[in-house]
């Protein structure tokens, strides 16, 4: 093999090795932020499902068309819950840039008024009164939120039957470090249901399971964050 030969492989392997750090220089690694969301209560929540009976009596009666019933017909109720989310709505947000030297404050006053409710869909009928313990009332009529108000007072400690955010009320002030952007979301923290809900029938059996879910709001809140970093405002 000749020396010229020798040469021209060595320059083509060195070209190709140059290539080769050139490409991996020119694709950044992959690294970054990784986000993966999920339900504050899981499918296999050990907490679930919550089984809430309403007995009308305190022992069970004979019944001509059942010799063993398991419940008191048209007296007694069962609201069952399969499923519960926590989530955050937001409905506004304030925000400022510090690029002083020094900590300044994150306030602003609201210039609309925002209004949440209670709200219970699925509930069998108001004659049977399956959802039974209360009623709201409101611009869009009373509603039947009894046992899912009861509910998500267990589940959310604090819950209500609905909650506002009015013109010209405070958010912050949050402090803001220098060189960060503040910002500040408010809106409502609330409680997801679903679940079924049944009767006793005349026979003193539980009749088929009717779906129903329910919307309730626990606090308003508001949910802050600084960032010196853009990507970091996620």
């Amino acid at each position: 093999m000749s020396l010229t030969t020798n040469l021209t492989k060595k320059a083509l392997l060195t070209l190709g090795a140059g290539a080769l750090v050139a490409s991996m220089a020119a694709s950044p690694a992959t690294a970054g932020t990784t986000v993966d969301d999920r339900p504050e209560t899981p499918e296999n929540n050990k907490s679930l499902p919550i089984v809430h009976t309403t007995n009308g009596s305190d022992k069970l009666k004979a019944n001509a068309l059942n010799p063993h019933p398991v419940c008191n017909a048209w007296e007694d109720k069962r609201t069952v819950v399969y499923e519960v989310k926590d989530s955050f709505l937001p409905v506004g947000t304030i925000s400022t840039k510090n690029e002083t030297d020094h900590t300044i404050p994150l306030t602003q006053n609201t210039s609309k008024s925002q209004t949440i409710s209670i709200s219970v869909n699925g509930s069998r009928t108001e004659s049977l009164d399956v959802n039974a313990g209360g009623t709201q009332s409101g611009e869009n009529g009373s509603t039947q939120a009894g046992i899912a108000y009861s509910l998500a007072t267990t589940i959310g400690g604090d819950a209500s039957y609905s909650l506002s955010w009015e013109v010209g009320q405070q958010i912050g002030p949050y402090d803001v470090p220098a060189g960060h952007t503040g910002e500040a979301t408010y809106g409502f923290r609330a409680i997801n249901m679903k679940g079924t809900q049944q009767y006793c029938k005349l026979n003193g059996t539980w009749s088929t399971p009717t779906a129903w879910r329910a919307f309730t709001p626990i606090k308003n809140e508001v949910r802050v964050k600084n960032y010196a970093n853009p990507a970091d405002s996620y």
